[in-house]
């Protein structure tokens, strides 16, 4: 030790090899971390688009599916009848059984349209007075290729069998279970407020 400073001395001796070998393991580490970093942040973009869309989609459903706007019968639920949900598909028929037994509290029954038009149970309208059914609406939209292509949307009404009357969602979006979700709540709300 000389003129107060401490000097430390290593007396260890370092190879080559070792050397490289250690240099190389960081920089896999620091590329793993960065493609798992990368790969997090694509995954919530993802996540926060779909969420976001379907948000929008039930906001707007919030918005139209309103007896002022015309989809919700005014007289729905003043009289205890059963309201017919139309089955269709598999995949469409999960979600809609899922939801009614979750959401709607009243009466019901799920048919297919043949069972309407054969059986004659359900010619009686003041019984099954309300009809939940869907129509397909088409839309233009261009691809990510660049190309004009046709799709295909639900579109839900409630048909009010005895006074011949439909009542129309005026939206639609693909991400029909949210908007069917909230047409359910609405009809839910209407039935409780007529009943009372």
């Amino acid at each position: 030790m000389r003129g107060g400073k401490q000097t430390l001395v290593c007396s260890r001796t370092v190879h080559s090899s070792t050397v490289s070998t250690n240099l190389n393991k960081p920089k896999i580490t620091i590329m793993n971390r960065l493609k798992n970093i990368l790969f997090l942040i694509i995954s919530i973009s993802t996540l926060t688009l779909l969420t976001s869309c379907g948000a929008i989609s039930k906001s707007k459903a919030n918005e139209y599916l309103t007896e002022e706007k015309g989809a919700i019968p005014p007289e729905f639920g003043q009289d205890n009848t059963t309201i017919l949900f139309i089955t269709h598909r598999r995949s469409y028929n999960k979600y809609l059984k899922k939801n009614v037994k979750k959401i709607y509290k009243g009466k019901y029954e799920f048919i297919s349209e043949e069972e309407l038009l054969s059986d004659s149970k359900y010619k009686d309208i003041n019984e099954y007075r309300y009809i939940f059914n869907f129509d397909y609406t088409s839309y233009d939209y261009m691809s990510s290729n660049g190309y004009s292509k046709n799709g295909r949307v639900r579109k839900f009404y409630i048909l009010d069998r005895r006074n011949n009357e439909r009542f129309a969602s005026k939206m639609t979006s693909s991400y029909w279970s949210k908007v069917q979700k909230v047409y359910l709540e609405k009809l839910n709300e209407k039935r409780m407020t007529n009943k009372n």
